[in-house]
């Protein structure tokens, strides 16, 4: 939009097509301030935000997002005095400018020919610190930017905007200048006279380190589909909603504020609340005693924060029977006799009414029935559902409750759990998970990633029925001001427990060795550990410590801690804390022998060296592949069969056609 002359002229249109994926283009429910921002790492035609003074003697400035008078610029209601806003120089307390000064003069003399001026991080204060302080809310100080209604719902995804491309354009900054290669390439090139970093290697971005990112989402998915390999599939599958109504909400709300002007209390305390719903659940064992959890935030254009958890129960508290579903989950309306429970049934866990009784809904509008499939037939008993949800006990015992204009029974509750709907008081969904087939949906579920919107510029006096072609409307992310504060208080979008380790996979003097373009390939190639991996070291402990020569590699980190930073080496855990769950990092079968090699890691246990590894009875084999058929790890395809079964739980169907 940089090259638009008048905006006046050009409006923003939604691309409400139902047949996107509406679990991420989903119609906007609420009124509020979201920045819809196309992101990506392509240079040309970025825009970047500014504000242009122009002086009385026809001058100009340029005052970019990251200078300090931007903000007052731009929000003069919340900066009357035109107070500085951040900027790169604002020291920590106990730390003097000096010093600051002093640390970048020495960055600069140690890079000659770089003329960044980053200030380091651990002296200076970062744009994400400084808004968090800026957003606090302090006895006895008027705070402008909290009676701000819409306008702090625009600064607030103004400034998350403004945090989150600051970290972009690092990355792409920087990208030029990170580089890897193998060390084996290293070496050779050092012996062809290749002596500077910046004409060997190929470039890398550390995208996974991106929070949010594609690859992020993806890496986190492996992880938790690691989990169901080596614990099990999840048992229960639970949501929670924020409740606007919470009486630590409304109670903080200022005369005339609504809930979408305090985005900021919506999160703090939705983020207490999960706080002690992970709490009863993993130290109180509320539903039993949990073995492993996950738990994923999400943020849709319901207005609404909201959380996913999978729990894998230990074996003793598994979910195996009907009978044990009805002792944990309910789908009636609560008697007379419960009045505070039936209060909250009605209120928070009534789907709909939808279909026949309200077309409009959106879980019906473009369909004939409900997506969710309500309402539910009646059912005298709990039954175990075929690759599904079990089918919950819904009698029809006559109760009825009038919902929204509607007269709702028994069929259109939403399974809950009575204790934690009750303790809560919010929509608190609890379902048993009835197949190991579900589990990857909602694995995949819970790890779609941000919010989108299809989006296309249109001129102003065109009709709304004018039709764009599709390729004219741009994918973007959609950002809410409550994902916006989540994002800037530094809260966790994402958690799993106990934590997975991704084990490097590679053939000897094949490891990955990241380094800067601008050092010398020597000194690269002697830095200390360089030679090293977490496969070496692995062999090297089997060597060394002959209690782990019966362990698997990726059953390592249950029993040794990676130390990266203290000469790359395993060591042993000095208490039982459950440790950590391995996952050798994929390999196809058309990679040849790095796929050979992780099938042997998968079964040979005590191997010292790679050697080790090709020796069998004696006999030292020339490949990965024969060792891996003399062992009688690929009779008969045996190691397709694998393949497949892994691939399967890995996996979405899509991928395996």
């Amino acid at each position: 939009m940089g090259h638009v002359d008048n905006l006046d002229d050009y409006r923003i249109a939604l691309n409400l097509d139902q047949t996107l994926n509406q679990k991420t283009y989903n119609t906007p429910l609420t009124s509020e301030v979201a920045a819809v921002w196309i992101e990506g790492s392509e240079g040309r035609g970025q825009f970047s935000k500014s504000v242009m003074l122009h002086g009385k003697d026809s001058s100009s400035h340029c005052i970019r997002s990251y200078h300090g008078c931007y903000d007052a610029l731009s929000y003069p209601l919340f900066f009357p005095r035109g107070e500085l806003g951040w900027h790169s120089n604002i020291p920590k307390v106990g730390v003097s400018m000096d010093e600051v000064d002093a640390y970048r003069a020495t960055h600069r003399a140690s890079n000659a020919n770089d003329e960044d001026a980053e200030s380091p991080s651990h002296l200076c204060v970062s744009v994400r610190d400084y808004y968090c302080y800026k957003f606090q809310i302090r006895p006895g100080v008027f705070n402008p930017i909290v009676h701000g209604k819409r306008l702090f719902q625009q600064f607030a995804v103004d400034t998350y905007i403004k945090i989150e491309s600051s970290r972009l354009d690092f990355i792409r900054k920087n990208q030029d200048r990170l580089r890897a290669d193998l060390y084996q390439g290293l070496v050779d090139s050092m012996l062809d006279g290749d002596i500077r970093g910046e004409k060997i290697g190929k470039q890398t971005v550390l995208s996974t380190s991106f929070i949010g990112g594609p690859r992020d989402m993806r890496r986190r998915y492996m992880d938790a589909m690691a989990l169901v390999r080596k614990f099990g599939k999840p048992d229960i599958f639970l949501t929670m909603t924020c409740n606007p109504n919470w009486d630590e909400i409304r109670r903080e709300l200022l005369p005339g504020q609504t809930l979408q002007d305090r985005s900021d209390l919506v999160v703090r305390v939705f983020h207490a609340k999960l706080q002690e719903l992970k709490h009863r659940l993993t130290k109180q064992d509320i539903l039993g005693k949990v073995r492993t959890y996950v738990y994923v935030m999400e943020f849709q254009k319901r207005g609404l924060p909201h959380a996913h958890f999978l729990l894998i129960m230990q074996r003793k508290y598994k979910l195996t029977c009907p009978e044990q579903y009805d002792l944990l989950i309910s789908t009636e309306i609560p008697s007379n006799k419960y009045p505070e429970l039936r209060k909250m049934v009605i209120k928070h866990m009534m789907h709909g009414p939808c279909g026949s009784l309200n077309p409009n809904c959106p879980c019906t509008k473009g369909r004939k029935s409900c997506k969710n499939h309500y309402p539910r037939n009646f059912s005298d008993t709990t039954l175990q559902g075929k690759d599904s949800y079990p089918v919950y006990r819904r009698r029809d015992d006559g109760r009825t409750e009038k919902v929204r204009g509607c007269e709702l029974d028994n069929r259109w509750v939403v399974p809950y759990n009575p204790y934690l709907l009750r303790l809560f008081n919010c929509h608190i969904n609890v379902e048993a998970c009835g197949s190991i087939k579900a589990v990857k949906y909602l694995f995949k579920y819970i790890y779609k990633g941000h919010d989108r919107a299809s989006i296309v510029m249109r001129d102003a006096s065109k009709a709304d029925d004018d039709v764009d072609e599709i390729k004219q409307y741009r994918d973007a992310r959609w950002v809410t001001p409550p994902e916006a504060l989540w994002r800037i208080y530094g809260f966790e979008l994402s958690q799993i427990s106990p934590p997975v380790m991704q084990l490097q996979l590679h053939l000897p003097n094949m490891h990955m060795v990241s380094f800067h373009e601008r050092q010398m390939v020597e000194r690269v190639v002697n830095r200390p550990g360089v030679d090293r991996s977490m496969l070496t070291a692995y062999f090297e402990a089997n060597s060394l410590h002959k209690e782990a020569r019966g362990i698997l590699y990726r059953d390592f980190p249950e029993w040794y801690t990676w130390q990266s930073g203290k000469g790359k080496v395993w060591q042993q855990r000095k208490r039982d804390t459950g440790g950590q769950v391995g996952r050798i990092v994929s390999a196809h079968p058309a990679e040849g022998e790095r796929y050979y090699l992780r099938v042997l890691l998968n079964h040979v246990t005590g191997a010292t060296s790679y050697v080790d590894l090709r020796t069998v009875d004696g006999v030292t084999l020339p490949t990965f592949r024969e060792s891996a058929e003399r062992r009688g790890l690929l009779e008969s395809d045996n190691t397709l069969d694998e393949c497949l079964t892994e691939r399967a739980l890995f996996q979405m169907p899509s991928a395996l056609r």
